[in-house]
């Protein structure tokens, strides 16, 4: 099967030549989208009953998407087809491939500069120690963590770029290209340890295509499969029950490992681990705040985490910023932690920790 253009193709801006045509799914839409053209004096024509066309050299797209901002709700964005022309050619059946939602055409004039990242490459890895418990010396692995590079020079939080991504239609491309790169920072580091990298099931349509090219970077690395750790991404939800675990499926029977993050919430739900069977669960690190102080959070915790040692399931206790949550992981069996006590996320792999606390 051929690797997935929709992941690996960056979609191509839209220029400020040729003509924009505006379908709204309604007359009142057309009305308010037609009354803020005019308001602003944009000029547009009408070609049609019911559809918009405007001028792009009168006024390109981030002032478009000025002129209509906060002018229609968000379902009236998601409702009305955009197809932008170069030039006056009449519209063909290929075209109706890339009409868009005016929704997804407003978020990407207004986050430009995520797309300008990925073209340029503008991203990094950070990596931050995971300790085992019990050899608080020892680094078990790394998680990879993502830094943007805006073009200033600035660092972005991945915050930033994914809430733009899913506004922008590039969560496909922002997630393939993330887990490229913490795959080759790995290999340059020459990381013999675990790897572990986050992935959004929500980017992923058929994990045969669009991790083609994860599954062969990371053959190319000559390092050893079980040395990467995906971690599945809690921030949206799959519709399909069943395509989470397919995804996973793909990514066992090419030798990787499995963990769930933020334990205790979304996918880390308990009623999900019988049906995904992680290898490594890690404990969200609001859980771990205070754990020592709070007996409702140490009660649900200690719980947990014995269910999971029934369960065989490796545990990281994630956020660890005192000796004393340390030490409360230590005697309630977490095999691993993470937090600033041990490291803070580093473009260098710290190989230092603080040794017995």
């Amino acid at each position: 099967m051929g690797a997935c253009p929709g992941c690996e193709l960056l979609p191509q801006a839209v220029g400020e030549q040729g003509v924009l045509y505006l379908c709204p799914p309604l007359g009142h839409t057309l009305g308010k989208i037609r009354e803020a053209l005019r308001s602003a004096a944009v000029a547009c024509d009408e070609p049609a009953g019911g559809i918009l066309a405007v001028n792009l050299e009168s006024c390109e797209l981030a002032r478009l998407a000025e002129v209509l901002d906060g002018r229609l709700t968000s379902a009236e964005e998601a409702g009305t087809r955009c197809l932008h022309l170069d030039g006056l050619a009449a519209i063909s059946i290929s075209d109706l491939g890339r009409m868009q939602t005016l929704q997804t055409l407003l978020a990407r004039a207004r986050g430009r500069w995520l797309l300008q990242m990925l073209e340029a490459s503008r991203v990094a890895t950070y990596f931050q120690p995971i300790i085992c418990t019990e050899r608080p010396d020892h680094v078990f692995g790394y998680e990879c963590l993502t830094r943007g590079i805006s073009a200033a020079g600035r660092l972005v939080s991945p915050g930033e770029m994914f809430e733009v991504a899913r506004d922008a239609g590039l969560l496909f491309q922002l997630d393939r290209a993330l887990r490229l790169r913490h795959i080759h920072a790995a290999v340059k580091q020459e990381l013999t340890s675990k790897v572990f990298i986050n992935f959004n099931p929500t980017a992923i349509y058929d994990p045969a295509s669009c991790l083609k090219s994860t599954v062969q970077a990371i053959a190319n690395s000559k390092m050893r499969p079980n040395q990467f750790v995906f971690e599945v991404v809690e921030s949206d939800t799959v519709a399909d029950p069943d395509h989470l675990p397919r995804i996973l499926d793909y990514y066992r029977d090419h030798g990787y490992l499995i963990a769930l993050d933020d334990f205790g919430a979304g996918y880390g739900s308990v009623n999900l681990l019988t049906k995904l069977k992680p290898d490594f669960i890690k404990f969200d690190m609001h859980l771990m705040r205070d754990v020592h102080l709070d007996r409702y959070k140490s009660l649900v915790t200690s719980r947990l985490l014995d269910m999971a040692h029934k369960l065989n399931i490796r545990t990281i206790c994630e956020g660890i910023e005192s000796p004393e949550e340390y030490q409360w992981a230590v005697r309630h069996g977490a095999d691993y932690v993470q937090g600033y006590l041990f490291g803070r996320p580093s473009p260098v792999p710290e190989t230092a920790t603080m040794g017995a606390i």
